[in-house]
């Protein structure tokens, strides 16, 4: 008997898109960029890797038959993205797929499905289970500050660190830095710490849209994220994640509050008239903020915020794409905002909220 299945077409195109980004190319082994649908019962799992991550969706369907077949996945994906019907029946024949819906039929000529490498499973060193929303907001919220530089490996990716029921995730690029933190539930024993890569983490940002729980285990050199219907299985970056807690500040000389949209559009338009440097410069007077840029080429643009400083007054510049990525993280109509000099670190928040935080190193002039 050949493999037969039928599911809702929604959900098979949310399969293989999230299939297809977890495939890769090698000219060595074909087969890493295809999908492995394999139908039990009334389940079809959809499974791809490229030896360094994977992935496995669950679809509820109607089995008629089990089986397994392997095709390519961006000619599978971009296949049924075209299916107008609500749902779709699959059928193996002869190592392919039967792609049917009314009217129409299409076959996709398959790979042996025995050269399909095996995902390995993790033993679990520790575990622990959380809202899969707020996981994957917290992941999307410090994927900013992750250095695109390859020099130090263990920045390249996003640190999890769970220990005391607490989940901090970090990333910086050694000028900024962003934490996230929530709550967790299970048992992570005394702690564990590691760093997943960038692109796991955007995928993880993806996946992790809705409250459903998602249980994070951690293996030998591996972490594994599982919701109700999604495996996402990654290897781990190795090294030694630096210890930040000393940079971020506790006090600062002069800090006031300010309203997220009026702060976000005074440094877009400053942006502007930036030098080369990429610099907008704040001043924290007594009743305002002035943001001002200065461009000899350009022009000049100064505005000012009216707000309540508390402590000094105070001129600092920063590098206007990192006080983007920053504002853009926070999620209040009004945020923090601390200095310290045109020497130490500063810092932006959320009024209310401080599960998420954003530190930045000021530009020099």
């Amino acid at each position: 008997m050949v493999m037969k299945f039928t599911c809702l077409t929604t959900h098979l195109q949310r399969a293989l898109g999230i299939a297809e980004r977890f495939t890769g190319k090698n000219l060595t082994l074909p087969v890493l960029s295809s999908v492995l649908l394999d139908v039990s019962k009334n389940t079809l799992r959809v499974r791809a890797t490229n030896l360094e991550h994977a992935v496995e969706i669950t679809i509820a369907g109607t089995g008629a038959h089990e089986g397994r077949v392997v095709v390519p996945a961006r000619v599978a994906s971009q296949l049924i993205q075209s299916v107008g019907d609500a749902r779709v029946d699959l059928e193996e024949r002869h190592g392919s797929l039967l792609v049917c819906t009314r009217g129409r039929e299409t076959k996709i000529n398959g790979l042996n499905p025995e050269e399909f490498p095996l995902i390995p499973k993790v033993t679990p060193v520790a575990v622990a289970t959380m809202d899969g929303a707020v996981l994957g907001r917290g992941i999307a919220s410090v994927l900013p500050a992750v250095s695109l530089s390859e020099f130090k490996p263990e920045l390249c990716g996003v640190l999890f660190h769970l220990a005391s029921h607490e989940v901090r995730c970090a990333a910086t690029d050694t000028f900024r830095l962003a934490e996230f933190r929530a709550r967790y539930t299970g048992d992570a024993g005394k702690g564990m710490s590691f760093i997943i890569p960038q692109r796991i983490g955007q995928e993880m940002g993806r996946i992790l849209t809705t409250s459903e729980e998602v249980t994070i285990t951690m293996g030998d050199n591996q972490a594994l994220f599982e919701t109700v219907d999604v495996r996402v299985l990654s290897r781990l970056i190795e090294g030694t994640f630096p210890e930040y807690g000393g940079i971020i500040p506790k006090n600062f000389e002069s800090s006031c509050y300010l309203k997220r949209t009026d702060l976000l559009s005074a440094v877009k338009a400053a942006s502007i008239f930036s030098s080369k440097l990429q610099e907008v410069t704040l001043s924290f007077a007594k009743k305002s903020v002035s943001i001002a840029a200065r461009n000899a080429e350009v022009g000049e643009y100064i505005t000012e915020i009216p707000t309540v400083i508390t402590g000094k007054e105070r001129v600092v510049s920063f590098n206007y794409h990192y006080l983007l990525d920053g504002l853009n993280l926070l999620t209040e109509d009004e945020c923090f905002f601390g200095i310290n000099g045109e020497a130490a670190p500063g810092m932006i928040r959320n009024k209310a909220d401080g599960s998420i935080l954003y530190v930045m190193m000021p530009i020099r002039i």
